[in-house]
């Protein structure tokens, strides 16, 4: 499922293959879902990933999965009736733990909630928009939504070059 997961994320996969894959591994399509991306000061950060893993292991239906040293991926099904205000209120709860029980300093980002799992992927790349625009715009935000980004996600989407015209 980890592999599967992360293949999903990375768009290495064709849309029929998420389709036979998922239904393969007992993983629903059709469920609303939200990636947060939780990008850890240390490299390999075990404390932290573990701290994750303990608050949303319970539930087998949210995927927990590194793709790179610094960040730790939370695929985290929508329940019914969520708005994002509580996932904000999750991804400050995640915060808090981490900063508590594994001393780590994070940063949290989330994408906006898709319907079908072929859009998990787009969900993490705006998480990782997020993430990016949230170290320039909001520098004192330890987490930041994608769709609170206003402005600044408009601005980080131009060429530097047009950038450097109007400074």
């Amino acid at each position: 499922k980890d592999n599967f997961i992360k293949n999903l994320l990375l768009d290495n996969l064709l849309l029929v293959d998420i389709y036979n894959r998922a239904k393969k591994l007992h993983i629903e399509t059709n469920v609303k879902r939200v990636v947060f991306l939780i990008e850890t000061k240390n490299e390999k950060d075990a404390n932290a990933l573990e701290t994750v893993r303990s608050l949303f292991s319970a539930k087998t239906k949210d995927f927990i999965t590194a793709v790179d040293e610094k960040n730790i991926i939370l695929v985290r099904e929508v329940k019914p009736g969520e708005t994002y205000g509580d996932l904000e209120k999750t991804a400050n709860t995640i915060l808090d733990m981490l900063n508590t029980e594994a001393m780590s300093k994070v940063h949290i980002a989330f994408g906006t909630i898709v319907n079908e799992i072929k859009d998990v992927s787009r969900s993490y790349k705006e998480a990782k928009m997020a993430l990016d625009v949230g170290k320039i715009f909001y520098s004192g935000k330890n987490v930041v939504a994608y769709s609170n980004l206003g402005i600044g996600r408009l601005i980080y989407q131009l060429p530097l070059p047009l950038c450097r015209m109007f400074i």
